[in-house]
């Protein structure tokens, strides 16, 4: 009784693993469905490039102020006259205050250009104008 127990138990899988198969060859001979692939949409990054320039040209001018700054100090350390002094030791401490300004700003605008440019992506425009005879010619999407 076990033998025949196993023997149909094995037949009932083998038929059911062929007719699966079967199925699935039925299935394959039939050719694929064509998706269309719309084109990528070129964006300008215009933004994006002149916000890195800007926050390039912002560092390099921090470089000018801290130079400016140091030899403004320097002078400001040999001087004898009380109030040139006082005036080279303002001129150091404004120009110092402007490097530091000018290269937080700059890092920032470059922060931004960077997003701008290869994170942020732009989603499709709410207003499409379309002059196909099949359909409308202005569409508003939100």
């Amino acid at each position: 009784m076990r033998r025949w127990t196993g023997a149909a138990l094995a037949a009932l899988l083998t038929l059911s693993i062929v007719l699966t198969a079967a199925g699935a060859r039925a299935q394959a001979a039939e050719p694929f469905p064509v998706v269309p692939l719309e084109p990528p949409v070129s964006r300008r990054h215009t933004w994006a490039y002149v916000t890195l320039a800007g926050g390039a040209a912002l560092v390099g001018l921090s470089f000018s102020f801290s130079s400016k700054a140091d030899d403004t100090y320097a002078a400001y350390l040999v001087s004898t006259d009380p109030a040139e002094i006082e005036r080279l030791y303002d001129r150091a401490v404004a120009n110092d205050h402007r490097a530091q300004a000018s290269l937080i700003t700059g890092e920032v605008l470059i922060a931004a250009g960077l997003y701008l440019r290869f994170i942020r992506r732009p989603g499709p425009s709410k207003v499409s104008l379309s002059l196909r005879p099949s359909q409308c010619a202005l569409s508003y999407r939100f």
